[in-house]
């Protein structure tokens, strides 16, 4: 894509610069089902709270090239020092061993077996670090949200999804087999 197509995609979209608000910016992509890859995971940290992220890259239809991003949580208090509800972590467990499955990378419950959350994220981010790049299907409901209506909850499933085929390379083979004398035009070259 050139740069003038991009400004042509912008430009198709009804973007106005004069609304204040840059073309497609942090745009959620909307509820249904899409083939995904996972694409990246991250244990991180924000002031006192850590976190793990696992970021979804779409790979096919309208909405290519857009990432959707999950945290669940293994905090066992809430950000304002509560108890955390004991099914919100029983969900994040269901959640992270149900991608694990998809992308034939299971979680062993070791990954679990920690007193800190921090401990566990660590443990996740290795097990599921290798499955980088696999592919999944995601499906995201949305459900209303009493406290703010304009931002509903998103609700995930996963599936399994046939995995892209590996190009086979013949290590013993010649690439330049064949091309014996052959005259190379140095201006093709690029560099």
């Amino acid at each position: 894509m050139s740069l003038l197509d991009a400004l042509n995609e912008v430009k198709k979209s009804g973007f106005d610069p004069k609304s204040g608000k840059e073309y497609g910016a942090f745009e959620k992509i909307p509820a249904g089902t899409y083939k995904v890859s996972l694409d990246g995971v991250t244990h991180n940290a924000t002031k006192d709270r850590d976190f793990l992220m696992l970021s979804f890259l779409v790979i096919e239809g309208k909405y290519e090239g857009k990432k959707e991003s999950i945290f669940p949580t293994l905090a066992q208090t809430t950000s304002k020092g509560n108890p955390m509800p004991q099914f919100v972590i029983a969900r994040s467990i269901s959640m992270l061993q149900v991608i694990g499955e998809m992308v034939d990378t299971p979680i062993p419950d070791s990954d679990f077996d920690h007193d800190s959350e921090t401990d566990a994220y660590e443990d996740l981010a290795a097990t599921l670090t290798p499955a980088k790049g696999k592919v999944l299907m995601m499906t995201i409901k949305e459900s209303p949200n009493k406290k703010n209506p304009d931002n509903p909850y998103r609700n995930y499933e996963f599936g399994r999804a046939e995995q892209p085929k590996a190009i086979e390379v013949d290590e013993n083979q010649d690439p330049f087999a064949g091309n014996e004398g052959a005259e190379i035009d140095e201006s093709q070259l690029p560099f």
